[in-house]
């Protein structure tokens, strides 16, 4: 099979985020476990990503550039280049909607596989033209849940609408949950035979438990910025009330976009120490993984996730993990996280003081943890990947 994969998600500002991630690691494990087919990775050009194949100085600055682990693309694997004129927030669309189905019919290839959609119209999405079999991943259907996030702009309403209209033209769906499956059928109303779920998986080279002494300074985790479904206030609340109701010493330490200043949450949580509060906008995957090792426990209050990430990256890191009880996570989660209502703040905080305090529950949970990381890798998603191109390829377009 000759297989074109869109790998510009790396190129963007989503390269560090879900679709980012999904892209990267399915690479990755696609190119590792399959020598048997033709891979063309589409990217821009600059600093690599010539159409001809690999060796260049350029393509090595590429292949780092998009996370590969800066080793050259083997041999059955090359560059495809797709321009990219600068045109402001009109880029990605000139890219995807008139330039990249140019690029597809040049390539004549068996399948072409998206790996997101992604509400915003800045963000390059799904061409409305596809001369090939259309493989689409479907990662959530956040916009839909929560409207609130296309920040009352009509023309991100608008692609939207017309990005899931043509999902609904797709060949087949890659779902990254059944929660997310389970959206798709309601929401799409495609065909259930060519709606597939295929979880994420965890890189446990990069997330792994700690092997060395404990953090000096013991502290508790959110990972998730400050989106309405990150449900950040309940867990801002919660430890304001286990601050006050015991005696341990722990910080909070949240990742994420945040934007509130310090005075808006002294207004809403008054009884906080700020002092024992920090915040930490961007951090590097390292970094992260670091941060999960140290923590004492990760808490998830998210209210909607399409997967849920950091739950299973947390696991897989040997941390204790509470979280919510709605849509993917109780999935991704399996019996490895204590459960919670996503608002119930006198329950979250009990959950977190009895995993701070009880050391047999931890060692539960840790142990659950690491081995719902050892189900759920990138190996398991690429080999059901494949068996969706080679399906794809052999029933032809629908």
């Amino acid at each position: 099979m000759r297989l074109l994969i869109d790998a510009t998600p790396l190129q963007t500002g989503h390269r560090d985020r879900g679709v980012g991630t999904y892209t990267r690691e399915l690479l990755r494990a696609l190119l590792w476990l399959d020598h048997e087919n033709e891979y063309g990775l589409i990217v821009h050009p600059g600093g690599g990503g010539s159409r001809g194949g690999c060796g260049s100085r350029e393509d090595m600055t590429m292949e780092v550039e998009l996370g590969l682990g800066g080793q050259r693309l083997p041999p059955h694997a090359r560059w495809v280049a797709l321009p990219r004129p600068e045109l402001g927030r009109w880029t990605g669309f000139l890219t995807h909607q008139a330039l990249l189905p140019g690029v597809l019919a040049r390539e004549r290839a068996d399948l072409f596989h998206a790996p997101g959609v992604v509400a915003a119209f800045s963000v390059p999405g799904l061409p409305w033209r596809v001369p090939m079999p259309l493989v689409l991943t479907l990662h959530d259907f956040l916009p839909w849940h929560v409207p609130e996030l296309f920040n009352d702009k009509r023309i991100n309403r608008w692609w939207y609408g017309r990005q899931m209209q043509q999902a609904r033209r797709a060949d087949w769906l890659i779902c990254v949950s059944h929660a997310t499956r389970q959206d798709a059928l309601r929401f799409l109303g495609v065909s259930p035979e060519r709606c597939v779920t295929i979880h994420e998986g965890v890189d446990r080279a990069v997330f792994h438990p700690a092997y060395g002494e404990p953090s000096p300074s013991p502290f508790v985790l959110v990972v998730g910025g400050d989106f309405p479904n990150k449900n950040r206030g309940t867990a801002l609340a919660a430890f304001e009330r286990l601050t006050r109701q015991t005696s341990l010493p722990h910080r909070l330490i949240m990742v994420g976009q945040d934007l509130r200043p310090d005075a808006e949450l002294v207004q809403h949580y008054p009884a906080l120490d700020l002092s024992r509060v920090l915040r930490l906008p961007q951090v590097t995957q390292a970094e992260l993984a670091q941060l999960y090792r140290d923590a004492d426990a990760l808490l998830f209050p998210s209210t909607y996730e399409g997967f849920g990430l950091p739950v299973l990256e947390a696991m897989a890191s040997g941390t204790p993990v509470i979280a919510s009880r709605a849509s993917s996570i109780p999935e991704v989660a399996g019996d490895a996280a204590l459960l919670v209502e996503p608002y119930d703040v006198p329950h979250w905080t009990k959950a977190l003081e009895q995993v701070l305090g009880d050391e047999s529950l931890r060692n539960r949970l840790v142990a659950a943890g690491l081995r719902r990381a050892e189900e759920l890798t990138w190996e398991a998603t690429a080999r059901q990947t494949l068996a969706v191109y080679r399906e794809v390829v052999q029933a032809g377009p629908v």
